[in-house]
């Protein structure tokens, strides 16, 4: 995590962060090599890359509650600088993706008259992937930004009580209650919730980590193993149905952030460098990968096509951060500082 001012960087969240968006590349990078240029490097064990999704949950539960545990009552800054933080960005890559469907037509997965452009641009949830594939994630990113704002007007007290609510209730209706099929019912109480509350509660009791060394670690060998079973024996589709894939995949996500955080491994500048594009990557390397595959003949060499692919994400998230992501940022949060009132009860 890096923030400026009052909070420093945490080392440790940069490098997860690398992991996490690195676990995905890979399965993507798989997914597109047995796709346009076979027989793939990998078997279908490679789509547990996708367990960096659920790592990213975690992390942002630890990183929101790490900045804004302090806070009380309505603050529109909040809220402003986590939208700032979300769709500027998205939505130059949601750009680009439009184009991506217009030039290449009929080899993409879905024609562009599928897509809702309203919904792919706000996130709303509709039950359908928005046009910029992983911008499904940033729904529940948005819903957790929201419930924690409001969990912020509570009394302190409380907090742990709504938190505990929250919790309880998710895990009723996605596991005990009949389907609803309610795209606003599912983010509401998805399990990918106990994900964003296993984050805060770990930066609740961060003072305290050093003590689970051994367990962290030995919960994230197991769910590596679990996880890695899971995924060679069901392969992608049965990482689509999130009422299993949270506790498969929950263990190593919330295993790896523990231990991280415990064992504090030292790693050469370049992986927290990774996590401070990560944010970049993430949005641009289904983009990266896809061109990359379609430039490419059939049966190009696997290996290649995988150091080629992961090249390119990484430099692409690079020159984005750089050239794009912080100057957005820095204007964004110009603008909230130059035309909001701070609250009199919040803090930033």
């Amino acid at each position: 995590m890096k923030e400026h001012g009052r909070h420093s960087t945490i080392v440790e969240i940069q490098h997860l962060r690398a992991l996490a968006v690195l676990l995905v590349v890979l399965a993507h990078i798989h997914q597109a090599d047995a796709r346009f240029l076979g027989p793939a490097l990998l078997d279908q064990t490679a789509f547990f890359g996708f367990v960096g999704v659920d790592i990213f949950f975690v992390l942002s539960g630890f990183i929101i509650h790490h900045l804004y545990s302090t806070h009380a009552g309505f603050d529109a800054r909040y809220f402003l600088n986590r939208l700032n933080r979300i769709f500027p960005l998205y939505w130059i890559f949601t750009g680009l993706a439009l184009t991506g469907y217009l030039a290449f037509g009929d080899s993409l997965t879905r024609g562009l008259g599928e897509i809702d452009l309203v919904a792919s641009l706000t996130l709303i949830p509709t039950g359908e992937l928005p046009l910029l594939l992983v911008g499904w994630t940033l729904t529940h990113e948005i819903y957790f930004y929201i419930a924690f704002g409001i969990v912020l007007m509570a009394p302190r007290a409380w907090r742990p009580w709504l938190a505990a609510a929250w919790a309880v209730s998710t895990l009723t209706v996605a596991y005990l209650l009949p389907e609803t099929g309610s795209p606003w019912i599912g983010l509401l109480f998805s399990p990918f919730n106990l994900l964003f509350l296993a984050g805060c509660l770990i930066s609740a009791g961060r003072a305290r980590l050093e003590a689970l060394r051994w367990p962290a670690l030995l919960l994230a060998m197991a769910g590596a193993a679990g996880g890695l079973a899971w995924t060679h024996a069901g392969g992608l589709e049965s990482i689509n149905d999130s009422g299993l894939r949270v506790p498969v995949f929950a263990p190593f996500a919330i295993g790896i952030v523990l231990a991280w955080l415990a064992w504090k491994p030292s790693l050469p500048a370049l992986a927290a460098r990774i996590g401070d594009w990560s944010y970049a990557i993430y949005l641009g390397h289904v983009l990266a990968i896809g061109v990359l595959a379609r430039l490419l003949p059939a049966g190009f060499w696997s290996p290649a096509f995988y150091g080629l692919a992961l090249i390119a994400c990484l430099v692409l998230g690079w020159l984005t951060h750089i050239a794009v992501e912080r100057p957005l940022l820095r204007a964004g949060k110009g603008l909230i500082e130059r035309h909001v009132p701070r609250t009199r009860l919040g803090r930033d």
